[in-house]
C-alpha cells in the first residue's frame, strides 16, 4: 500500500513566510520530489537508504511515503552544517552497516560525487552483498537533454561547470561529475543490475537549478576561475570560455522571445539485481 503525500504538511516543515522567495523555492523543490517519489510507488513500511541527501529535501518526501511504520536512513559525505544526515562515506557506511533495505535512492546526488568511480563502486558492492539481493535501486538525475528550448542554457551551463570541475584536484562545486543516463545504465548493467523501467521527464516550472547554474557560468567568477585552473592549458581555457559564450548566446535567444531559462529534463530509472525473480515495475 502506498501513502498519500501531504504537500502542505511538508511545506510547513520549512517554516517559511507564505509568498516569500524562500517559500516559492521550497514549493517547486517539494513538488518536483513528490512527483518523482510517487512515480516509484514505494509501499508504506519500506526501509529506504538515501545516498547523498544534501539538505534533505527528498528525505522528508521519502519519509512521508514510507509512513510511521517505515524508515529512511540518509547518508552523505558532506559536513553536517550542510544538512541533517549520517555524515559518512557511503561505501564505508554500507560495508560497516550491511543492513537490508527495500530501496536505495539516489536523488540528484550522482552529479555531486567527486568522481565517476563512486557510483560503479557502490553498485558493485551492493550487488555482491547478499543483504541487498532483493533491494531495488531508484535513481533520479539530470538527463543532459532539453525537450524545450528554454532548457538548452541549463544543459550547456551544466556541461561547462562539469568540464571545469574535471580539471580540479578537489572540488566542492554543485556539479562535479555530470554523467548521462546512458552511462548510468551501462555502469549498472556491468555491476549486475537490470533496468525495470526508466523515463525522461520535463520537471515542474519554478525549479531554480537552471537559473543558479547559468548565472554561475555567466559570472565573472567563472571566467576568473577558468583562468586560474587552466593557466597552463590554453586549449582547455579557450574551450571553457567558448562554452560560456554558448550559454550566453542561448540565454540571449530566449530573452529575444521573452522567455526564461528552465531546468533541463530529468531522467528517472529503477533497477533490480539481474536474475531476480521479483517482478518490479517502479514507474507510473
Amino acid at each position: 500500500m502506498e501513502s498519500t503525500i501531504n504537500f502542505k504538511a511538508l511545506l510547513d516543515l520549512y517554516k517559511l513566510e507564505p509568498g516569500s522567495k524562500g517559500d516559492s523555492v521550497a514549493r517547486s523543490q517539494i513538488e518536483h520530489r513528490i512527483s518523482i517519489v510517487q512515480s516509484w510507488r514505494i509501499p508504506t513500511g519500506s526501509q529506504v537508504l538515501e545516498i547523498g541527501p544534501g539538505q534533505g529535501d527528498c528525505t522528508v518526501v521519502l519519509a512521508a511515503a514510507v509512513g510511521p511504520s517505515g524508515h529512511v536512513t540518509a547518508v552523505d559525505p558532506a559536513d553536517l552544517d550542510y544538512g541533517e544526515f549520517l555524515s559518512a562515506d557511503p561505501l564505508g557506511h554500507l560495508k560497516a552497516h550491511p543492513v537490508t533495505y527495500d530501496y536505495i535512492v539516489f536523488f540528484h546526488s550522482i552529479w555531486y560525487f567527486d568522481g565517476p568511480s563512486m557510483l560503479p563502486s557502490l553498485l558493485q558492492l551492493l550487488r555482491q552483498d547478499e543483504h541487498f539481493a532483493k533491494t531495488k535501486i531508484l535513481i533520479a538525475e539530470w538527463a543532459l537533454s532539453a525537450s524545450l528550448p528554454q532548457q538548452v542554457p541549463h544543459v550547456l551551463g551544466a556541461l561547462a561547470l562539469a568540464s571545469l570541475a574535471a580539471e580540479k584536484t578537489k572540488s566542492t562545486d554543485n556539479i562535479r561529475t555530470a554523467v548521462s543516463p546512458a552511462w548510468i545504465k551501462a555502469q549498472a548493467g556491468q555491476a549486475g543490475w537490470k533496468v525495470t523501467g526508466d523515463r525522461t521527464m520535463v520537471p515542474v516550472e519554478g525549479l531554480l537549478d537552471a537559473s543558479w547554474e547559468v548565472k554561475t557560468v555567466l559570472s565573472g567568477g567563472f571566467v576568473e576561475e577558468v583562468g586560474e585552473v587552466c593557466a597552463q592549458m590554453e586549449k582547455k581555457k579557450v574551450a571553457l570560455l567558448g562554452m560560456k559564450d554558448a550559454v550566453e548566446a542561448a540565454v540571449k535567444n530566449l530573452k529575444g522571445k521573452n522567455e526564461d531559462v528552465r531546468s533541463m529534463d530529468v531522467w528517472v530509472g529503477a533497477f533490480v539485481a539481474k536474475g531476480s525473480e521479483e517482478a518490479f515495475v517502479a514507474l507510473t
